[in-house]
């Protein structure tokens, strides 16, 4: 009865913790957008990416949206972001909004993170 009863704890305890197992990609994730670098923002894509950049929207790989966040920095250079908000939608997905702000133009952009990937992806401008 005792062997059941530290049975049953530790998988009560192990599912308690992994409820909590989402690790804290955002500063990686808005670093990337600052230096301006798609291969830092694309490690933390899933294998597909639901991706809006401006008036462009598509469900695209991995590599797809890679090479279209690449262009977008070419045409956009990012100097910083601001106003960082993280909304919860359960112990494995938030959406993480936040505002870019290049040359002469801002941007809003909105991700939705899952098991610490990002699923989809939105880059609109603000309009000031």
């Amino acid at each position: 009865m005792l062997y059941k009863m530290k049975f049953i704890t530790t998988i009560l305890i192990t599912l308690f913790l992994n409820t909590f197992n989402v690790i804290d990609i955002n500063d990686d994730i808005l670093n990337g957008f600052k230096q301006n670098k798609s291969a830092e923002v694309a490690k933390h894509f899933d294998e597909k990416i639901s991706l809006k950049i401006i008036t462009q929207e598509d469900v695209l790989s991995k590599a797809q949206a890679e090479a279209n966040l690449k262009f977008f920095f070419e045409k956009h250079p990012i100097k910083s972001y601001s106003k960082q908000k993280t909304t919860s939608i359960n112990s494995t997905s938030y959406y993480l909004n936040t505002n870019l702000e290049g040359e002469n133009e801002k941007f809003r952009l909105t991700l939705l993170v899952r098991r610490n990937l990002i699923a989809q992806m939105r880059i609109e401008q603000l309009n000031e």
